[in-house]
């Protein structure tokens, strides 16, 4: 059964490396004409995403395919009997099971700036390239950072400070998000009751602090 579900994410895995270059493909043709266009930031949200999962995604197929061939065809990838190194399977498993957070959240983030940049109007170069370039940055770093689910199993003090230090940068583009989202709501024209409004304010208090 086990070996089964194992297989079955081989297959969710596929599917989504797949998707990802369709949509990597098909926003290629859009951008194309002018890479820094001011095409709806949703869309820039959903190329980063798909960037995330192409370049992730692999290195868990290769985890649980190096898992499969441990239980089935006694090979020692992650056995310490045979030489193997069990810490591997954790590395491999955070290095996309950390940037998962951000493939999940990033296309909220394009919604979330698609609605403030469309009730304020605000489409200068503070509101869309800001929200772009921070985007970017979390891409960047949240590649970086699946050592901080790790610090139990005995990663030297040099590796846990750079964990430590990279996870706390990530909070410098997301704190520009923020930041951009509260500046194009306060400078907005919408109506204070519209509900538009209080939800875009409460998914901001409840990210915040979450």
């Amino acid at each position: 059964g086990v070996d089964f579900l194992m297989f079955s994410l081989h297959l969710a895995g596929v599917s989504s490396v797949f998707s990802s270059i369709n949509f990597i493909c098909t926003l290629y043709s859009v951008f194309m004409t002018n890479v820094f266009s001011r095409t709806s930031i949703v869309l820039w949200s959903y190329l980063f995403t798909s960037i995330l999962l192409l370049v992730t995604l692999p290195v868990l197929a290769a985890a649980i395919t190096m898992l499969l061939f441990d239980r089935n065809f006694c090979s020692a990838f992650f056995d310490p009997l045979g030489g193997g190194d069990p810490i591997l399977f954790q590395h491999m498993f955070w290095f996309f099971g950390h940037p998962e957070v951000y493939v999940l959240i990033l296309p909220g983030f394009g919604i979330i700036s698609h609605i403030c940049l469309s009730i304020s109007g605000n489409f200068d170069v503070f509101g869309f390239y800001g929200l772009l370039f921070a985007m970017f940055s979390i891409v960047c770093l949240g590649s970086s950072v699946w050592g901080h689910h790790m610090f139990t199993v005995g990663l030297d003090v040099k590796t846990a400070v750079f964990f430590s230090s990279v996870t706390m940068i990530i909070g410098v583009p997301t704190g520009i998000k923020v930041f951009t989202w509260l500046y194009m709501l306060l400078n907005s024209s919408v109506n204070k009751s519209d509900p538009i409004l209080w939800w875009v304010i409460s998914f901001i208090v409840l990210f915040t602090f979450g």
